[in-house]
Protein backbone atom coordinates (compact mmCIF):
# COMPACT_ATOMS: atom_id res chain seq x y z
CA UNK A 1 0.00 0.00 0.00
CA UNK A 2 1.28 3.49 -0.82
CA UNK A 3 0.47 6.34 1.61
CA UNK A 4 0.24 9.90 0.28
CA UNK A 5 -0.25 11.91 3.53
CA UNK A 6 2.48 14.28 4.70
CA UNK A 7 4.08 13.91 8.12
CA UNK A 8 2.33 17.04 9.44
CA UNK A 9 -1.20 15.95 8.53
CA UNK A 10 -1.74 14.15 11.83
CA UNK A 11 -1.66 17.19 14.18
CA UNK A 12 -0.33 16.39 17.65
CA UNK A 13 0.16 13.04 19.32
CA UNK A 14 -2.67 12.47 21.89
CA UNK A 15 -0.22 10.70 24.24
CA UNK A 16 2.86 12.99 24.35
CA UNK A 17 1.68 16.04 22.38
CA UNK A 18 4.54 15.49 19.90
CA UNK A 19 4.43 16.52 16.24
CA UNK A 20 7.15 14.30 14.79
CA UNK A 21 5.75 11.20 13.06
CA UNK A 22 7.08 8.35 10.97
CA UNK A 23 4.89 6.96 8.18
CA UNK A 24 5.19 3.31 7.07
CA UNK A 25 3.73 3.41 3.56
CA UNK A 26 3.70 -0.37 3.03
CA UNK A 27 1.71 -1.04 6.23
CA UNK A 28 -0.42 2.14 6.15
CA UNK A 29 0.68 3.21 9.65
CA UNK A 30 1.69 6.54 11.23
CA UNK A 31 3.76 6.26 14.44
CA UNK A 32 4.87 8.98 16.85
CA UNK A 33 8.68 9.06 16.98
CA UNK A 34 8.72 10.37 20.55
CA UNK A 35 6.49 7.81 22.37
CA UNK A 36 5.86 5.16 19.73
CA UNK A 37 2.07 5.50 19.70
CA UNK A 38 0.30 4.34 16.52
CA UNK A 39 -1.98 7.11 15.27
CA UNK A 40 -3.30 5.39 12.15
CA UNK A 41 -3.36 1.65 11.60
CA UNK A 42 -5.41 1.37 8.44
CA UNK A 43 -4.74 4.42 6.31
CA UNK A 44 -6.43 4.49 2.91
CA UNK A 45 -4.49 5.12 -0.26
CA UNK A 46 -6.52 7.12 -2.78
CA UNK A 47 -3.89 6.71 -5.52
CA UNK A 48 -3.88 4.21 -8.36
CA UNK A 49 -3.18 0.54 -7.66
CA UNK A 50 -0.40 -1.53 -9.17
CA UNK A 51 -1.58 -4.31 -11.46
CA UNK A 52 0.42 -7.49 -12.00
CA UNK A 53 0.92 -8.57 -15.58
CA UNK A 54 1.74 -12.07 -16.82
CA UNK A 55 5.05 -13.75 -16.14
CA UNK A 56 7.99 -12.02 -17.78
CA UNK A 57 6.20 -8.67 -18.13
CA UNK A 58 6.74 -5.52 -16.13
CA UNK A 59 4.48 -4.18 -13.38
CA UNK A 60 1.98 -1.65 -14.71
CA UNK A 61 -0.70 0.67 -13.43
CA UNK A 62 -4.05 -1.11 -13.20
CA UNK A 63 -5.92 -2.05 -16.37
CA UNK A 64 -6.34 -5.45 -17.99
CA UNK A 65 -3.39 -7.76 -18.65
CA UNK A 66 -1.79 -7.63 -22.08
CA UNK A 67 -3.24 -10.22 -24.46
CA UNK A 68 -0.99 -10.96 -27.46
CA UNK A 69 -4.00 -12.30 -29.40
CA UNK A 70 -5.57 -8.82 -29.58
CA UNK A 71 -4.12 -6.62 -32.33
CA UNK A 72 -4.56 -3.31 -30.48
CA UNK A 73 -5.03 -3.67 -26.73
CA UNK A 74 -5.31 0.11 -26.23
CA UNK A 75 -8.14 0.87 -28.65
CA UNK A 76 -11.31 2.17 -27.00
CA UNK A 77 -14.84 1.96 -28.34
CA UNK A 78 -16.54 5.34 -28.35
CA UNK A 79 -20.27 5.16 -27.62
CA UNK A 80 -22.94 2.92 -29.11
CA UNK A 81 -26.26 3.29 -30.96
CA UNK A 82 -28.18 3.99 -27.72
CA UNK A 83 -25.78 6.75 -26.69
CA UNK A 84 -25.92 8.39 -30.13
CA UNK A 85 -29.72 8.41 -30.18
CA UNK A 86 -29.78 10.60 -27.05
CA UNK A 87 -27.44 13.23 -28.49
CA UNK A 88 -28.13 16.32 -30.55
CA UNK A 89 -27.23 16.43 -34.24
CA UNK A 90 -23.90 18.26 -33.84
CA UNK A 91 -22.72 16.05 -30.98
CA UNK A 92 -23.77 12.92 -32.86
CA UNK A 93 -21.74 14.07 -35.89
CA UNK A 94 -18.69 14.74 -33.67
CA UNK A 95 -18.87 11.30 -32.01
CA UNK A 96 -19.25 9.54 -35.38
CA UNK A 97 -16.23 11.41 -36.72
CA UNK A 98 -14.22 10.37 -33.66
CA UNK A 99 -15.37 6.75 -34.10
CA UNK A 100 -14.17 6.72 -37.71
CA UNK A 101 -10.84 8.24 -36.68
CA UNK A 102 -10.50 5.76 -33.84
CA UNK A 103 -10.92 2.87 -36.30
CA UNK A 104 -8.13 4.14 -38.50
CA UNK A 105 -4.90 2.28 -38.13
CA UNK A 106 -1.67 1.55 -39.92
CA UNK A 107 -1.29 -1.20 -42.51
CA UNK A 108 0.77 -3.10 -39.94
CA UNK A 109 -2.16 -3.08 -37.47
CA UNK A 110 -4.61 -4.17 -40.16
CA UNK A 111 -2.39 -7.09 -41.24
CA UNK A 112 -1.77 -8.04 -37.61
CA UNK A 113 -5.49 -8.05 -36.89
CA UNK A 114 -6.23 -10.32 -39.87
CA UNK A 115 -3.37 -12.66 -39.02
CA UNK A 116 -4.36 -12.98 -35.35
CA UNK A 117 -7.97 -13.68 -36.34
CA UNK A 118 -6.73 -16.47 -38.59
CA UNK A 119 -4.48 -17.71 -35.77
CA UNK A 120 -7.44 -18.00 -33.39
CA UNK A 121 -9.40 -19.99 -35.99
CA UNK A 122 -6.49 -22.38 -36.60
CA UNK A 123 -5.93 -22.88 -32.87
CA UNK A 124 -9.61 -23.63 -32.37
CA UNK A 125 -9.63 -26.11 -35.27
CA UNK A 126 -6.56 -27.91 -33.89
CA UNK A 127 -8.07 -27.85 -30.35
CA UNK A 128 -5.01 -26.23 -28.78
CA UNK A 129 -4.94 -24.96 -25.18
CA UNK A 130 -5.08 -21.26 -24.37
CA UNK A 131 -1.40 -21.04 -23.41
CA UNK A 132 -0.31 -22.37 -26.81
CA UNK A 133 -2.58 -19.91 -28.61
CA UNK A 134 -1.06 -17.01 -26.65
CA UNK A 135 2.48 -18.23 -27.24
CA UNK A 136 1.88 -18.60 -30.99
CA UNK A 137 0.43 -15.05 -31.08
CA UNK A 138 3.58 -13.80 -29.33
CA UNK A 139 5.77 -15.59 -31.87
CA UNK A 140 3.80 -14.09 -34.76
CA UNK A 141 4.08 -10.58 -33.25
CA UNK A 142 7.85 -10.92 -32.87
CA UNK A 143 8.12 -12.25 -36.43
CA UNK A 144 6.15 -9.29 -37.77
CA UNK A 145 8.27 -6.80 -35.80
CA UNK A 146 11.40 -8.51 -37.13
CA UNK A 147 10.13 -8.05 -40.69
CA UNK A 148 9.72 -11.75 -41.44
CA UNK A 149 6.17 -11.24 -42.76
CA UNK A 150 7.33 -9.10 -45.68
CA UNK A 151 7.08 -10.80 -49.09
CA UNK A 152 5.80 -13.94 -47.38
CA UNK A 153 2.35 -15.44 -47.03
CA UNK A 154 0.69 -14.41 -43.78
CA UNK A 155 -1.00 -17.82 -43.54
CA UNK A 156 2.31 -19.69 -43.69
CA UNK A 157 3.79 -17.48 -40.92
CA UNK A 158 0.66 -18.05 -38.78
CA UNK A 159 0.65 -21.84 -39.09
CA UNK A 160 4.45 -21.98 -38.60
CA UNK A 161 4.12 -19.88 -35.42
CA UNK A 162 1.45 -22.27 -34.07
CA UNK A 163 3.58 -25.31 -34.92
CA UNK A 164 6.60 -23.72 -33.22
CA UNK A 165 4.53 -22.94 -30.10
CA UNK A 166 3.38 -26.58 -30.00
CA UNK A 167 6.96 -27.85 -30.29
CA UNK A 168 8.25 -25.60 -27.51
CA UNK A 169 5.13 -26.15 -25.38
CA UNK A 170 5.28 -29.95 -25.42
CA UNK A 171 2.14 -30.54 -27.54
CA UNK A 172 2.77 -33.56 -29.83
CA UNK A 173 1.36 -32.79 -33.27
CA UNK A 174 2.68 -33.68 -36.71
CA UNK A 175 3.37 -31.41 -39.67
CA UNK A 176 0.74 -33.39 -41.56
CA UNK A 177 -1.99 -32.19 -39.17
CA UNK A 178 -0.96 -28.57 -39.62
CA UNK A 179 -0.77 -29.03 -43.38
CA UNK A 180 -4.30 -30.48 -43.52
CA UNK A 181 -5.67 -27.70 -41.28
CA UNK A 182 -4.10 -24.84 -43.24
CA UNK A 183 -4.02 -26.35 -46.76
CA UNK A 184 -0.31 -25.44 -46.91
CA UNK A 185 2.20 -28.11 -47.90
CA UNK A 186 4.49 -29.58 -45.24
CA UNK A 187 7.66 -28.39 -46.97
CA UNK A 188 6.57 -24.73 -46.78
CA UNK A 189 5.57 -25.02 -43.10
CA UNK A 190 8.87 -26.74 -42.24
CA UNK A 191 10.92 -24.13 -44.07
CA UNK A 192 9.02 -21.23 -42.48
CA UNK A 193 9.10 -22.48 -38.89
CA UNK A 194 12.86 -23.13 -39.14
CA UNK A 195 13.36 -19.58 -40.43
CA UNK A 196 11.36 -18.12 -37.52
CA UNK A 197 13.20 -20.25 -34.96
CA UNK A 198 16.58 -19.16 -36.38
CA UNK A 199 15.74 -15.45 -36.56
CA UNK A 200 14.12 -15.32 -33.09
CA UNK A 201 16.75 -17.58 -31.47
CA UNK A 202 14.16 -20.13 -30.33
CA UNK A 203 15.66 -23.46 -29.35
CA UNK A 204 13.69 -26.53 -30.45
CA UNK A 205 14.28 -29.91 -28.87
CA UNK A 206 13.80 -32.99 -31.07
CA UNK A 207 10.37 -34.58 -30.71
CA UNK A 208 10.36 -37.74 -28.58
CA UNK A 209 8.31 -40.84 -29.50
CA UNK A 210 7.22 -41.06 -25.85
CA UNK A 211 5.26 -37.80 -26.28
CA UNK A 212 2.95 -39.53 -28.79
CA UNK A 213 2.25 -42.68 -26.80
CA UNK A 214 -0.48 -41.23 -24.56
CA UNK A 215 -2.23 -39.54 -27.46
CA UNK A 216 -2.24 -42.63 -29.71
CA UNK A 217 -3.29 -44.90 -26.80
CA UNK A 218 -6.21 -42.61 -25.98
CA UNK A 219 -7.39 -42.61 -29.60
CA UNK A 220 -7.20 -46.44 -29.79
CA UNK A 221 -8.50 -47.06 -26.24
CA UNK A 222 -5.37 -48.90 -25.10
CA UNK A 223 -4.86 -49.42 -21.36
CA UNK A 224 -2.13 -48.01 -19.07
CA UNK A 225 -0.22 -51.31 -18.83
CA UNK A 226 0.32 -51.41 -22.59
CA UNK A 227 1.31 -47.74 -22.53
CA UNK A 228 3.95 -48.44 -19.87
CA UNK A 229 5.28 -51.39 -21.87
CA UNK A 230 5.44 -49.22 -25.00
CA UNK A 231 7.41 -46.53 -23.15
CA UNK A 232 9.84 -49.16 -21.82
CA UNK A 233 10.25 -50.49 -25.35
CA UNK A 234 10.99 -47.00 -26.69
CA UNK A 235 13.57 -46.37 -23.95
CA UNK A 236 15.34 -49.64 -24.81
CA UNK A 237 15.31 -48.68 -28.50
CA UNK A 238 16.76 -45.25 -27.63
CA UNK A 239 19.60 -46.85 -25.66
CA UNK A 240 20.43 -49.04 -28.67
CA UNK A 241 20.17 -45.94 -30.94
CA UNK A 242 17.43 -47.51 -33.04
CA UNK A 243 15.30 -44.34 -33.16
CA UNK A 244 17.95 -41.89 -34.42
CA UNK A 245 16.69 -40.22 -37.59
CA UNK A 246 13.34 -42.06 -37.41
CA UNK A 247 9.91 -40.51 -37.47
CA UNK A 248 8.90 -40.37 -33.75
CA UNK A 249 5.29 -41.17 -34.65
CA UNK A 250 6.25 -44.40 -36.43
CA UNK A 251 8.36 -45.47 -33.42
CA UNK A 252 5.53 -44.70 -30.97
CA UNK A 253 2.92 -46.45 -33.14
CA UNK A 254 5.03 -49.60 -33.60
CA UNK A 255 5.89 -49.93 -29.90
CA UNK A 256 2.29 -49.31 -28.87
CA UNK A 257 1.04 -51.88 -31.40
CA UNK A 258 3.49 -54.51 -30.11
CA UNK A 259 2.69 -53.69 -26.47
CA UNK A 260 -1.02 -54.07 -27.26
CA UNK A 261 -0.46 -57.53 -28.74
CA UNK A 262 1.58 -58.56 -25.69
CA UNK A 263 -1.26 -57.53 -23.34
CA UNK A 264 -4.08 -58.96 -25.48
CA UNK A 265 -5.23 -55.49 -26.60
CA UNK A 266 -5.01 -56.21 -30.29
CA UNK A 267 -5.73 -53.36 -32.69
CA UNK A 268 -5.76 -53.72 -36.47
CA UNK A 269 -2.81 -52.35 -38.41
CA UNK A 270 -5.19 -50.17 -40.39
CA UNK A 271 -6.51 -48.52 -37.22
CA UNK A 272 -2.99 -47.90 -35.92
CA UNK A 273 -2.07 -46.47 -39.32
CA UNK A 274 -5.10 -44.14 -39.38
CA UNK A 275 -4.46 -42.83 -35.85
CA UNK A 276 -0.70 -42.33 -36.23
CA UNK A 277 -0.69 -41.13 -39.82
CA UNK A 278 1.91 -43.64 -41.01
CA UNK A 279 1.43 -46.36 -43.63
CA UNK A 280 0.81 -50.01 -42.75
CA UNK A 281 4.03 -50.97 -44.56
CA UNK A 282 6.05 -48.59 -42.37
CA UNK A 283 4.34 -49.98 -39.26
CA UNK A 284 5.17 -53.61 -40.20
CA UNK A 285 8.78 -52.77 -41.09
CA UNK A 286 9.31 -50.92 -37.82
CA UNK A 287 7.75 -53.77 -35.82
CA UNK A 288 10.03 -56.27 -37.59
CA UNK A 289 13.07 -54.15 -36.75
CA UNK A 290 12.16 -53.86 -33.05
CA UNK A 291 11.34 -57.57 -32.71
CA UNK A 292 14.75 -58.44 -34.14
CA UNK A 293 16.92 -55.81 -32.44
CA UNK A 294 15.18 -55.87 -29.03
CA UNK A 295 14.81 -59.68 -29.13
CA UNK A 296 11.10 -59.61 -28.33
CA UNK A 297 9.59 -63.08 -27.87
CA UNK A 298 5.84 -63.34 -27.41
CA UNK A 299 3.29 -65.90 -28.62
CA UNK A 300 0.63 -63.32 -29.48
CA UNK A 301 3.10 -61.32 -31.56
CA UNK A 302 4.27 -64.48 -33.32
CA UNK A 303 0.67 -65.39 -34.24
CA UNK A 304 -0.10 -62.01 -35.80
CA UNK A 305 3.31 -61.11 -37.19
CA UNK A 306 5.05 -64.05 -38.86
CA UNK A 307 8.32 -62.99 -40.45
Amino acid sequence: MVVTQDYTDFGRCPECNGMDFKVFKERGEAICKKCGSVLEGSMIDFGRDWGYEEEGQKLSRAGAAFDPRVANNLRTKLGNATDLSKMSGSKRYTIKRLQRKNNWGSAFEANLNNALSNLRLMSSYLKLPDRIEKESANIYRMSAQKGLTRARSSDSIVIAAIYLACRTGGIPKSLKEFSEASKIDKKTISKTFKLIARELNIKINPASPIDYVGRFASAMDIGPKSQSNAVEMIEKAQKKELVSGCNPMSVAAACLYLAGLMNKEKRTQKRVSDVSGISEVTLRNKCKEFITELKIKNKEISKVLSY
